[in-house]
């Protein structure tokens, strides 16, 4: 009969490996020595082997939490309450210098925001989103604008003085502001700890924010998303955190197009990236079938295509998503992203016209003599890298589709 004591022997024996999934090592050779010379293991054994299972389990899956999680390893979600409770209270006495100085960043950017009383809770939020993906970079974990400040990019203070995040930093920043509005608002990370987001709730429903995904380009691709929506890139606990199902306060959803026609597809998503919606949402008079669905498919693949090539230095643009989303009624939605809407060549930078012409003028130098791939000295480009389109295939296949 074994006892906790053998299983400890049994770790020793094979290294002492309980991390990382290696104690089902342990277990194995626990149960080998438990039945050997007969077929079962006692009643005993097998409650001692399951309460044994059942720890290590808790060691690698501990229960799930909002705060104090490492993310990446390196970045912890913690509380702010402290700082949005001085900011509705006006008593900033328990506050330490360096929570007061993220309070007067916080108002400052409120005012910046224009958010007035009479707003609704929707009209509140989407102004923070507007001022965190268009005043806010991201921190890539490797240079930062000013180096030091890599040590808070987790958290209110470095983002809102340095304006430099990873996704701790935009998910917690978002969630204080959210919290000195009075609007419900949690941090959520997904099942790996690698990525962090906020889940806000207006009126009755909840809705996902991932101010992070959408940094720099403020498209509104990850703007009030649903659990299916935002499923299809990461996960999470769903017992723990609320459920997202509602598309009232998407806005994408709030100006989807309805077309006739499956053809008609081509010219609303030109349509959209001449008024550089960034995202959109297009749903059909009639009901979709599985022919319809694979022409939307080839066009969708066939424009993104188009635009990959180069073809057209006018339309800087590309369909980064495209995807089918249910809506409340159970009908299907064409929800297409265009991937590099309201991006900028500085990479986030905030560059002068004339600063950015230097730049281009010292790299095209010291690339002078440089082959392209596409044939032809890079050292007479000036900026200008439009090739000669190889896309006729691609725009015929658009022009088969459209025409059938």
């Amino acid at each position: 009969m074994m006892d906790t004591k053998e299983i400890q022997e049994v770790e020793q024996t094979t290294g002492g490996k309980k991390k990382g999934g290696a104690w089902k090592a342990v277990v194995a050779a626990v149960l080998v020595a438990g039945v050997a010379g007969s077929t079962t293991l006692s009643a005993f054994n097998l409650m001692t082997l399951k309460t044994y299972i059942a720890e290590r389990e808790k060691e690698e899956n501990p229960e799930t939490t909002e705060d104090y999680v490492k993310i990446a390893e390196s970045y912890e979600i913690l509380p702010t309450t402290n700082i949005s409770d001085a900011y509705k209270s006006g008593d900033t006495s328990g506050l330490s210098d360096k929570e007061k100085e993220t309070l007067d960043m916080a108002k400052t950017a409120i005012e910046d925001m224009k958010i007035k009383d009479d707003m609704s809770d929707y009209e509140k939020e989407k102004a923070v989103y507007d001022w965190m993906t268009t005043k806010l970079q991201q921190d890539l974990g490797a240079l930062t604008v000013i180096p030091s400040t890599q040590e808070d990019c987790d958290n209110p203070y470095g983002v809102l003085k340095y304006h430099n995040a990873v996704c701790v930093g935009y998910a917690t920043t978002f969630r204080m502001f959210m919290q000195m509005l009075d609007i419900e608002c949690m941090v959520v990370h997904n099942n790996e700890k690698y990525h962090s987001w906020d889940v806000v709730k207006l009126e009755d429903d909840w809705y996902i924010t991932d101010i992070y995904s959408d940094a720099g380009k403020g498209n509104y691709a990850h703007f009030n998303m649903t659990d299916s929506m935002f499923g299809q890139e990461q996960n999470w606990d769903h017992d723990y955190f609320p459920t997202a199902n509602s598309f009232k306060y998407n806005v994408a959803y709030q100006n989807k197009k309805t077309l006739d026609s499956v053809y008609d597809l081509p010219k609303v998503l030109r349509s959209a990236m001449d008024e550089k919606q960034g995202i959109i949402m297009i749903a059909f008079k009639d009901k979709v079938d599985e022919e319809d669905a694979q022409i939307v498919g080839a066009i969708a693949t066939s424009m993104d295509n188009m635009l990959m090539s180069g073809s057209y230095k006018d339309m800087p643009y590309s369909l980064g998503t495209y995807n089918w989303v249910q809506d409340p009624d159970g009908n299907y939605i064409y929800r297409v992203v265009f991937s590099e809407y309201n991006t900028s060549s500085t990479g986030g930078q905030n560059l002068s016209e004339k600063q950015q012409e230097k730049v281009d003028k010292a790299v095209q130098k010291a690339m002078e003599g440089l082959v392209s791939t596409y044939g032809g000295d890079m050292g007479g480009m000036n900026g200008d890298t439009t090739m000669e389109p190889e896309a006729e295939s691609t725009e015929t296949a658009v022009e088969e589709v459209v025409d059938k």
